[in-house]
């Protein structure tokens, strides 16, 4: 059986048991699931400036993780070791599970250091997105 991910302008076509082209997503019982969810292959505590929004906030850290599995291949990824790489995906077997609930306690203990909040990044977000009618 074959299942087709509408998650990104890819569409993979992937077989029962199998994953599409990011590597974090998989066909089970007719549907697709996505195997990287609350799973956390980088976490630290990052100065805002290296984000997309670093005006925001200056000189402020925020709490970045990120999962394995990206559906882009820029050339100029600097995380690719830990989204797509082949390394990446060996250590997605081991990679550790965080509920939101202990995510949202992390970011809140770390806030006497300076976090703001939570930014999911390394990789491309689409990648981790749920979708309803995807009966997951």
């Amino acid at each position: 059986m074959n299942n087709r991910c509408s998650v990104c302008f890819r569409k993979c076509i992937v077989k029962e048991e199998k994953t599409g082209f990011c590597g974090a997503r998989a066909g089970h019982d007719g549907r697709m699931v996505p195997l990287n969810y609350g799973r956390i292959s980088s976490i630290a505590l990052d100065p805002i400036e290296k984000k997309p929004f670093r005006h925001f906030m200056p000189g402020s850290v925020i709490l970045s993780v990120g999962s394995y599995g990206c559906n882009l291949r820029c050339p100029f990824c600097q995380n690719s070791s830990i989204s797509w790489s082949d390394e990446a995906m060996n250590r997605a077997a081991v990679s550790r599970y965080m509920s939101p609930g202990e995510l949202v306690s992390l970011a809140v203990d770390l806030v006497p250091r300076g976090n703001i909040g939570v930014a999911f990044t390394y990789n491309e977000p689409h990648v981790s997105h749920i979708i309803l009618s995807e009966k997951i």
